[in-house]
């Protein structure tokens, strides 16, 4: 794990706890980029070849860490929301159908899906109980109309981890589809799409996915993306214009670049490939026991010291977000950056301290000691 931290400089320079928010910069993404600027100014380009070769290639990688049905199910987006959105508006929805979703979504799953209101969609609302969000609750509103459950593998304000193969499950069995906002948990835990029984699965590349801000990934399983009818097309291997008779044609329903629009964002599919290639020779299972040892760690000490914790207890449903309530979250983030800790202050009303890959005990530690002084200064006595 040495070698991957040394690919963050932030590290060297703060006890780095937002992770959660952003992978505070990758040498290894930053290589990518500078590649894709040194072919695309050396004027030897063959066409878009290389480019085309290089997106290849970073489809292969993620499917890989996805786990996915094919490379072609993999399309390439600006961020996690834009993703969404294009399974929102691409899917036959008829009025009254309806999609289920919960009260602790970010913004990102919730806004794409909000606006379906508008042609007729019904939203209905799962509520958390006591920041959980057991199988059982989405399993009550399921009715002969609902089309699609949305979920967070892990909540963005919580660190709340959704039992995705139970959900999946269930959704195969009601005939409906499951849509994931994977943003938080790909490339710090495993992901098994096909197995599991997702249908889309959508991602910003600039957290675990150790890229940049401005690239995101899409998976479709083949069942969903068959039925996907894209709301805007533009030239792409899956698109045509048939000249005889002025129309646009898919040439290819069942790959995934029938979603993508023209020219993608090359400098960002380099950066991305970097990072997954940086994911795969650490290796997501390891990755995944290093960000499990620390979460423990973290959440073990912040329990101690007397925080309010509502992350979950159990580590099943824990990953590499643990977050606590305070009376005044805006000042606890401050004084923490004062004294050198980067933390989150969330919507909720909630500091977040976040791990990625390049943490390590000894930024858990100084979090933690940090963490006390706060506690004993502004909390202890209230």
């Amino acid at each position: 794990m040495d070698q991957l931290r040394a690919q963050f400089p932030v590290y060297q320079t703060k006890t780095y706890m937002e992770s959660a928010f952003h992978n505070g910069g990758c040498l290894a993404a930053k290589a990518g980029m500078d590649l894709y600027f040194e072919t695309a100014f050396s004027g030897e380009l063959a066409g878009k070849r290389q480019w085309q070769e290089a997106t290849d290639e970073t489809r292969i990688l993620t499917n890989a860490l996805i786990g996915g049905a094919s490379p072609e199910n993999i399309a390439f987006t600006k961020n996690t929301v834009e993703g969404l959105n294009l399974i929102a508006r691409a899917f036959p929805w008829q009025p009254g159908d309806n999609i289920i979703l919960n009260n602790q979504e970010h913004t990102s799953n919730l806004m794409p899906w909000l606006a379906l209101k508008e042609i007729g969609v019904e939203i209905r609302m799962v509520q958390a109980e006591g920041y959980a969000l057991p199988v059982e609750s989405f399993e009550k509103m399921i009715d002969n109309r609902t089309r699609m459950i949305a979920v967070s593998h892990v909540q963005a304000s919580t660190g709340y981890t959704c039992d995705l193969a139970a959900l999946g499950a269930l959704c195969k069995e009601k005939g409906i589809f499951l849509v994931v906002d994977a943003i938080q948990s790909l490339g710090l835990l495993p992901f098994h799409a096909e197995s599991w029984g997702i249908d889309a699965v959508s991602a910003g590349g600039h957290k675990g996915l150790l890229a940049v801000p401005g690239i995101g990934i899409l998976y479709t399983s083949p069942a969903l993306l068959e039925k996907l009818s894209p709301a805007h097309v533009g030239s792409s291997a899956a698109w045509t214009i048939d000249r005889d008779v002025w129309e646009n044609r898919c040439t290819d329903l069942h790959h995934a670049c029938k979603l993508e629009q023209s020219n993608l964002n090359y400098p960002g599919i380099y950066a991305l490939r970097e990072g997954l290639k940086l994911i795969e020779s650490v290796g997501i299972k390891q990755i995944c026991r290093h960000i499990k040892n620390l979460s423990a760690q973290l959440y073990d000490g912040l329990s101690t010291i007397g925080f309010y914790l509502v992350t979950p207890e159990d580590p099943r449903h824990r990953a590499g977000i643990v977050s606590v309530s305070v009376p005044d979250p805006d000042h606890m983030k401050k004084w923490m950056g004062e004294h050198g800790i980067a933390v989150s202050r969330m919507d909720a009303g909630f500091v977040r301290f976040s791990l990625g890959a390049p943490s390590n005990t000894q930024d858990v530690d100084r979090a933690l000691a940090a963490a006390k002084i706060y506690f004993d200064i502004f909390l202890s006595s209230k």
